[in-house]
């Protein structure tokens, strides 16, 4: 329930997080998996295989997911975003062994990423909702979860692996790790400095995400409406 409390209720809108009770539950089931699970993994990853080897695999991963962030930008009527998006994933697909390598970049062509919570704000729910702490996927809102589930049937390896779910588990578990690998500095540096780590990780990622928001909207991201926290992601828009 909201507080009575005027700089509580304050705090409470702020925070845009009704479910926070639920939500701190599954943050600890999530926080769990990650210490005996995936952390572990992702640093064996990282023993284990040179750094040549991590960046062809970070580059596949974001290579396929081209088609999703094309239809998106489609979606938003953003075709010049459309046009950059086809040209990365040609490049890279043809001339970069099918995403292992990133000749697009050296060809100046820019980086551009978008999903459906983005397409879902460009048509007028700018408002994501209360935050949302889910399984695995981590932070979110009610909005951008929707998109995730949108985007999913955007992906066209699903379909190409219609039937074979251990192939998409496989390159799903295969993502994850990769993903986390590149965020073992990140993610040990908030775990030391915060007395309150579900409250700086939902602070970082409602920044974060607000800050997406905004570059795909056209608005400006003032300094004013900044929260408390400033980390610098991993350039992946789905950590």
């Amino acid at each position: 329930t909201k507080p009575t409390d005027p700089y509580e209720l304050q705090v409470y809108e702020q925070n845009n997080d009704p479910l926070e009770p639920l939500n701190r539950k599954v943050f600890g089931f999530n926080l769990f998996m990650d210490d005996y699970v995936l952390n572990p993994i992702a640093k064996g990853y990282r023993a284990a295989t040179p750094q040549f080897v991590r960046t062809g695999v970070s580059n596949f991963f974001t290579n396929i997911k081209q088609p999703v962030y094309f239809a998106n930008s489609v979606f938003q009527g953003d075709m010049n975003a459309a046009g950059n998006i086809g040209k990365r994933f040609l490049a890279n697909t043809l001339w970069g062994f099918f995403g292992l390598l990133d000749p697009a970049s050296e060809m100046e062509i820019p980086v551009v990423k978008r999903d459906f919570g983005e397409t879902l704000a460009v048509w007028g729910i700018e408002n994501g909702g209360p935050y949302l702490m889910l399984p695995f996927w981590g932070s979110s809102n009610f909005r951008d979860a929707s998109g995730m589930a949108v985007d999913a049937f955007l992906q066209p390896l699903d379909y190409l692996e219609k039937g074979n779910y251990w192939i998409t588990a496989s390159r799903w578990s295969i993502d994850a790790v990769q993903k986390r690998e590149k965020s073992i500095e990140l993610v040990d540096n908030v775990k030391q400095s915060s007395m309150d780590l579900y409250a700086t990780m939902r602070s970082m990622a409602q920044q974060n995400r607000q800050k997406e928001i905004n570059e795909v909207l056209g608005k400006e991201n003032s300094e004013t409406s900044q929260m408390d926290y400033d980390f610098d992601f991993p350039d992946d828009e789905d950590y």
